[in-house]
């Protein structure tokens, strides 16, 4: 062996030894610390500020800061604003600015719409009058365009946790009937569901920091209901408060109220097989009777015109 490899392996376990005995020192002081981190960075996301703190300063971000702070924010009193907060909070955003962020995307859409259109005017060669026609078309379409998102990502997010609310009471089932209290099996529910990215584990989750900061039972269910504005939770929800008053047990409930739920999802699947067959005439008759109609009479409509310029 020359002096250098034995130098080199001397070095190798000398290294090693330390890492070794720095995994032991600290290693488990460290999962600790990332334990704490993933639960502050988990608390930051329910308060909706780790988004903030990711994004940098740029100048769209300062202009958007500065539209936000002069902007009036709606009235939550009016019709308005509180079907505008019931909208965003539907889809999701909970932010308490997120009804003035949404004013200022929409009016800064509609800006948008006015200068586009104002372009199509000048490539198309247009003048006088019709400039401010498409300057107001480009307007009125940029003004709609976000209202339209929104409405689409509520509906899309009541969907998906209709879907998933008829699993979640099987699981919710077998947690009661392993000896859980609902709280705990809402936790526990929820959590996993959040993990497996669903909408309905964030509400489940919601529900359990009510209850644990000292809603009742009731209470968070019905702003669970309120919240989601879900047609089946509802029910769900007027029969957990009934058997909580009762004193009945929780878990018939929520196998009788699972069935429930699957019947529905069975009924409306029935309703929209029958629905299909209705709605499939109208592309039918617009797109695929004239082209059958053209390929059918057009050959006999030619040999006609044939027919008709021989005999004249």
């Amino acid at each position: 062996m020359t002096p250098l490899l034995v130098s080199a392996c001397f070095f190798l376990l000398l290294g090693a030894a330390a890492l070794g005995i720095y995994m032991a020192t600290f290693g488990q002081n460290r999962s600790v610390e990332e334990r704490f981190a993933d639960i502050a960075v988990k608390i930051r996301i329910a308060q909706g500020t780790l988004e903030d703190e990711k994004e940098q300063d740029t100048i769209s971000r300062l202009v958007f800061k500065w539209a936000v702070k002069h902007l009036p924010p709606p009235d939550p009193t009016t019709a308005e604003g509180e079907k505008l907060s019931q909208t965003l909070l539907q889809a999701g955003f909970r932010k308490a600015s997120a009804a003035q962020i949404f004013q200022v995307i929409r009016i800064g859409a509609g800006v948008v719409g006015i200068i586009l259109g104002i372009v199509a005017s000048a490539v198309l060669h247009r003048s006088g009058t019709e400039v401010l026609v498409l300057a107001i078309a480009g307007m009125a379409v940029g003004l709609f365009l976000p209202s339209y998102y929104l409405g689409k990502r509520a509906r899309n997010r009541q969907n998906a946790i209709a879907r998933q609310l008829s699993d979640v009471l099987d699981l919710l089932v077998v947690c009661v009937e392993a000896g859980l209290g609902l709280y705990e099996a809402i936790k526990i529910v929820g959590n996993e569901a959040e993990r497996q990215k669903q909408e309905i584990g964030t509400e489940l989750g919601m529900v359990a920091g009510e209850i644990s900061a000292g809603a009742s039972l009731g209470q968070a269910l019905k702003s669970l209901a309120d919240r989601t504005a879900v047609e089946d939770i509802k029910p769900l929800a007027a029969t957990l408060i009934q058997s909580e008053q009762l004193g009945a047990q929780i878990a018939p409930a929520l196998n009788a109220s699972s069935d429930a739920l699957r019947t529905r999802r069975r009924l409306r699947a029935e309703e929209a097989a029958q629905k299909a067959s209705i709605k499939i005439l109208f592309p039918l008759v617009l797109f695929v009777l004239p082209a059958m109609i053209a390929v059918i009479i057009g050959p006999a409509m030619i040999q006609v015109l044939h027919t008709l310029k021989g005999g004249f």
